[in-house]
């Protein structure tokens, strides 16, 4: 296993050199990171939206 370590550092960007493994683990963590703030950003815009009926849901979905 290749150490994690800091190549070179300027105001704005990192070089680091890892594994390949350790890399994809932390992309792995960046898309679920993603995912799970757009759905809390989803559940935040449900608890703020009106309720609706079925049919006023269905004709809201069929207008998108």
């Amino acid at each position: 296993m290749i150490p994690t370590s800091i190549i070179s550092q300027e105001n704005n960007a990192v070089t680091v050199r890892m594994s390949r493994r350790r890399w994809n683990h932390l992309q792995k963590l960046e898309e679920s990171y993603k995912v799970a703030v757009a759905i809390r950003k989803g559940m935040k815009q449900v608890e703020k939206s009106p309720a609706m009926t079925v049919d006023e849901a269905i004709e809201s979905l069929r207008a998108l």
